[in-house]
């Protein structure tokens, strides 16, 4: 497995189409637990500035704290965060909220343990079919983190195929749309990141995330992305002739 990970802020523009950078309100982490296996996650917190930064150092500081614990799978740790990050008023005061893609990936047999708490679910590039496609839709997502401490969340279990590559994205990707249409927004979309990976089968995975941030960014025809972007992507090739074009 290979791993690549990038943060970019939103940037919004003032008095003279000046941009500027917000502090950033998204986060992402991967990382091994005592038994070998990979948790990867990403975290996306409501709004910008810096209530939106500290609450997520709070939720990292949460993370980083009760990461060793033996979870039996990914909703009862989402479920120990959520109650925790409910009691914290710098997140929850004026409608805060987080969400978090959190995954737990065991190496030896590619079965990935995931829970959203209101987040998107992971996007698969599937190389032995060409099948792109998200592991679940938006109804497989629970409450956003901090909005309930009693919310319940679900585990979801995928076996990830031998040659792949798996996108975890915060909202900020899809989300992104040029300014000047009319008053419409139309959105890069689920369906701009499967062009993207569909076109970039044949890149080194460095190259797959650079093309994610420059293609959304270029969609916006130079108004910027509006929200924080975070990306993830794993990536295992045990047949290169799989990926060629």
């Amino acid at each position: 497995f290979r791993v690549v990970g990038r943060y970019e802020p939103a940037q919004i523009r003032v008095l003279g189409g000046q941009p500027v950078t917000m502090a950033g309100g998204d986060y992402y982490d991967v990382f091994t637990l005592p038994d070998n296996t990979l948790v990867l996650l990403v975290g996306d917190a409501s709004g910008h500035g810096m209530k939106a930064a500290m609450s997520i150092m709070i939720m990292h500081t949460l993370v980083r704290m009760i990461r060793t614990k033996q979870y039996q799978d990914t909703a009862a740790f989402v479920s120990e965060i959520n109650g925790q990050l409910s009691e914290q008023t710098i997140v929850n005061d004026e409608g805060g909220f987080i969400t978090l893609l959190y995954a737990i990936l065991s190496p030896d047999s590619g079965e990935l343990q995931w829970t959203s708490a209101g987040h998107p679910p992971p996007m698969l590039q599937d190389f032995t079919n060409n099948e792109i496609r998200p592991l679940g839709d938006h109804s497989c997502g629970g409450l956003p983190l901090a909005v309930s401490s009693s919310a319940e969340y679900e585990t979801y279990v995928s076996i990830l195929p031998p040659d792949m590559r798996l996108a975890l994205y915060t909202d900020g990707l899809e989300e992104a749309f040029p300014e000047n249409r009319g008053g419409s927004h139309t959105q890069f979309g689920a369906d701009g990141i499967k062009k993207v990976l569909h076109k970039t089968r044949s890149l080194a995975i460095e190259d797959v995330m650079q093309s994610l941030f420059d293609t959304s960014n270029a969609f916006t025809e130079g108004s910027g992305r509006h929200d924080d972007t975070s990306i993830v992507i794993l990536e295992r090739i045990t047949n290169s002739s799989l990926v060629k074009k």
